[in-house]
């Protein structure tokens, strides 16, 4: 009788090991569990690990990561390298920006005084053709008349142009310092995405 429930006994305790086992070992694989063997992969519930070393950490220990979180992951570290390199740029083309409305502002300086003069001797053009008494005169005055208002169509396209581009590099100079801000806040949104989905026992 002894035997029969040592016996018993003996068995209701491995047969507990037994579905206890699997179990245990199930729950092990997640995020930051350590694990030996590199790239090695495996299948939890539908959700795939992979052991490597996480990118978020500067640790070189080997764990387990979904590969949503190393997705995540990578993500972020393309971000965060792209990021330094657009800020590098932009921040070089402030310079080369200032330096392109300086010089649209000197000619549209210019440009302005040479329509102002134009303008200046169109109208006077114009009081002579009035004031003509020969056709000669008159003919004279109306040539004048018409290569005046046309130099002044001309200035006041080229003035147009000249203020267009101003507008666009300063567009471009307000983008160059305030796209780095937001490079960053995106960045720290991603970094912020990917530890979510890396934390540890997920």
């Amino acid at each position: 009788m002894r035997k029969l429930a040592s016996l018993t006994l003996a068995l209701v305790v491995a047969g507990g090991v037994m579905i206890a086992t699997p179990a245990t070992a199930a729950a092990k694989i997640s995020n930051g569990v350590a694990c030996k063997k590199l790239n090695q992969t495996t299948t939890v519930s539908g959700s795939k690990y992979k052991c490597a070393k996480n990118p978020l950490s500067t640790s070189t220990k080997l764990t387990w990561l979904s590969l949503d979180c190393l997705n995540s992951a990578a993500a972020f570290v393309k971000s965060q390298k792209d990021s330094v390199v657009l800020t590098t740029n932009l921040t070089a083309q402030i310079p080369v920006i200032d330096l392109g409305i300086t010089t649209e502002t000197a000619n549209k300086a210019e440009t302005q005084k040479k329509l102002d003069d134009t303008n200046l001797r169109l109208t006077a053009a114009k009081a002579k053709l009035a004031a003509a008494v020969s056709d000669a005169d008159k003919k004279a005055y109306t040539s004048a008349v018409s290569a005046w208002t046309s130099a002044v169509r001309l200035y006041t396209s080229q003035l147009n142009k000249i203020t267009l581009n101003i507008r666009k590099l300063e567009s471009a100079k307000l983008a160059a310092t305030t796209q780095p801000a937001q490079l960053k806040a995106d960045v720290a949104n991603t970094k912020a995405n990917a530890q979510l989905i890396c934390t540890k026992g997920f």
